[in-house]
């Protein structure tokens, strides 16, 4: 019987001397992988990052490896998402990272933002193809164009809405419902247009739902253009059509003038989080005239007789998207470097120094531009930040004599340092730094 207790005590001391060893190996594994790098995906490529899970890998609050990395979606549940018949179910991504093992990983939302996180997606870096991943993402398209389905009758046609409204079938929007992350309707109520006439142009399938949508013109208004239900449509009226014929496009007529708010979001990464955080920014630091190209950019914008019509119109996607780029919201470089010369928010004195210093460049992030924005409007933007690099204000001869000079006349210095791109997102993120 001593024999007997002996051996299960030394089998028990041996089980627990195994799980330490176990817990103490694990840990220090986890430990052992860094972050070389985490970076926001530019939002040129927005389109380009549409997946669907493949189900071999879950989804973590963190890369899975990384020490207290905690579940969002079990395997199971990406299985389920990736056999989904509803569009909100696509994946989005927007930020990558890479690990000191070599393995990269993407933050990814549903398209409903009910799943949030980090996958693992191979061994390549995405960033050069992002149609090109492996792990637990697989590109894919959400709609199929089908235009070309279109008989000669149905684009010498004429249509009404059947059923103008609120409801979502009445609705148009600027990309078929539930193909593209963050762009919906294009018009909230239809009932002021139900004698409006349409043309169609363009032909797509969603892929999910398998149902088609029409792209379609209203020549009265155009800033109802945009994709609709093809079962939403009926075929107008000859009378219909002679009206619609005899009119013409016109632009709104009013007196209220769109502007921008002098606040502005600004998108940082935040490592305590695991996430992007959102402040808010005005930059009006005491003697730092970081605000020049920002302060002109919102004065030349709410004096631009473009965006000025009747409140009660929605003003046109290409009306306000090419007003945003002509006066200098794109791309917005912000000095942070003090000046002696007081700050008097875009006055002379501020416009006078602003080729010295140090800029760092701020991207417009298009998905916050308010969707059925009205004429009269007071805006918010939003804006991420490069932090691969910081700039100077390039004051030589022509931008052809120096290489380095990009488009808008800044010169890129490289930041190799991930511990510098740490305190310049500190920095931006939190703007009492």
């Amino acid at each position: 019987m001593k024999t007997n207790m002996k051996r299960s005590l030394f089998v028990g001391l041996a089980a627990l001397s195994f799980v330490a060893v176990a817990g103490a190996s694990s840990n220090a594994s986890a430990k052992s992988y860094k972050i070389d790098f985490n970076q926001a995906a530019s939002s040129t490529t927005a389109t380009s990052r549409n997946y669907v899970p493949t189900g071999t890998n879950a989804l973590y609050t963190k890369a899975g490896v990384l020490k207290s990395a905690r579940q969002v979606a079990s395997t199971a549940t990406l299985q389920s998402l990736a056999s989904s018949k509803k569009g909100n179910d696509y994946f989005r991504g927007y930020r990558v990272a890479k690990l000191s093992n070599g393995s990269y990983y993407m933050k990814v939302v549903t398209f409903d933002k009910a799943y949030r996180g980090w996958i693992y997606v191979g061994k390549t870096d995405p960033r050069s193809n992002y149609q090109s991943v492996a792990g637990g993402l697989k590109y894919t398209d959400t709609t199929t164009d089908v235009t070309s389905t279109l008989t000669d009758a149905q684009k010498k046609a004429t249509y009404q809405l059947s059923n103008p409204g609120t409801s979502f079938e009445a609705q148009t929007f600027k990309e078929p419902a539930y193909t593209q992350y963050k762009i919906g309707r294009n018009t909230t109520d239809t009932t002021n247009y139900k004698n409006d006439t349409f043309t169609v142009t363009k032909a797509v399938k969603r892929n999910r739902e398998g149902d088609v949508w029409y792209y379609v013109n209203d020549a009265k208004n155009p800033s109802v253009n945009g994709y609709v239900l093809a079962t939403s449509l009926k075929q107008a009226s000859s009378a219909s059509s002679s009206a619609a014929t005899s009119s013409s496009a016109t632009a709104s007529v009013g007196t209220s003038q769109t502007t921008i708010d002098s606040v502005f979001n600004v998108e940082g990464y935040s490592s305590a989080t695991g996430g992007k955080m959102v402040a808010h920014a005005q930059w009006t630091i005491p003697l730092w005239n970081g605000n020049v190209n920002w302060n002109n950019a919102v004065n030349n914008f709410n004096r631009d007789r473009t965006v000025m019509g009747n409140k009660n119109d929605v003003i046109p996607s290409s009306t306000l998207n090419a007003a945003l780029k002509n006066n200098g919201f794109n791309q917005v470089y912000m000095k942070i470097t003090p000046t002696i010369l007081p700050r008097l928010a875009g006055g002379w004195l501020d416009n006078l120094d602003s080729i010295t210093g140090v800029y760092m460049k701020f991207n417009l992030d298009t998905d916050t531009i308010p969707q059925n924005a009205h004429y009269g409007d007071v805006l918010r933007l939003g804006y991420t930040v490069d932090d691969s690099a910081l700039y100077t204000k390039w004051v030589g001869g022509s931008k052809s004599e120096n290489a380095s000079v990009n488009s808008d006349g800044y010169t890129g210095m490289t930041i190799n340092r991930q511990w510098v791109k740490t305190i310049l997102d500190m920095y931006v993120v939190n703007p009492y730094i």
